[in-house]
């Protein structure tokens, strides 16, 4: 009888594993931005907006962190007008028919005391993909003008739009395409990262004192 007693004395007293903090994306600090190749002449630039984005992420335990970030592909920025629509017609992201794109992690793994990768599946242009994203963790601290924890980090990625069923004037515009990532993401406990939507509209009761 002594040892089902012991082992109910034993659950009851070890922790349970705590769920990592809830962050969301700062949409103001955000950006991605992307190059292709122009006929060889030179890399075109552009940038999109991440729309919505939440982070589970518990700096002592990287492999328990979930990443979901949600992109308005209509938000795509070239410098010119007329281009920019091109790019969201049918040639390209036809965002009338697919106006987010979106990227979910399924597991992250650190490989330094900054650094890691994040696996996961990219869904653009009606297609899903997986896509590895080498990351670092640049900072994480009381940002002293919003008095917020925030962390933030850099990434790049490559790749092939004709992998997502892009695959017009390819003799034009490069197939390749590199990413880099710059993202801020404040802490919000408590928010749910099935629903990033409600997360970026919260506003966080964080303070200085950590």
């Amino acid at each position: 009888m002594r040892r089902p007693v012991l082992l109910l004395l034993l659950l009851a007293t070890t922790p349970a594993l705590a769920e990592p903090d809830a962050w969301r994306i700062d949409p103001v600090h955000t950006q991605i931005l992307f190059s292709i190749d122009h006929q060889g002449f030179n890399q075109s630039l552009g940038l999109f907006k991440a729309s919505t984005g939440s982070l589970r992420f518990d700096p002592d335990n990287w492999s328990a962190a979930r990443l979901d970030i949600r992109v308005d592909a209509a938000s795509v920025l070239l410098g010119d007008a007329k281009w920019e629509e091109t790019v969201r017609s049918w040639r390209f992201l036809n965002t009338k028919r697919w106006p987010q794109a979106r990227y979910r992690s399924r597991s992250v793994e650190q490989l330094g005391a900054d650094h890691g990768i994040v696996r996961g599946d990219l869904e653009l242009h009606g297609q899903s993909r997986p896509l590895d994203i080498p990351f670092r963790l640049n900072k994480l601290a009381n940002d002293p003008y919003t008095f917020k924890r925030t962390a933030g980090f850099s990434a790049t990625a490559t790749l092939k739009r004709s992998d997502y069923g892009m695959d017009k004037v390819l003799s034009a515009v490069g197939d390749e395409v590199q990413l880099r990532l710059e993202a801020a993401f404040v802490r919000d406990r408590g928010k749910n990262i099935e629903n990033p939507e409600s997360a970026v509209t919260t506003e966080d009761g964080d303070g200085v004192q950590e």
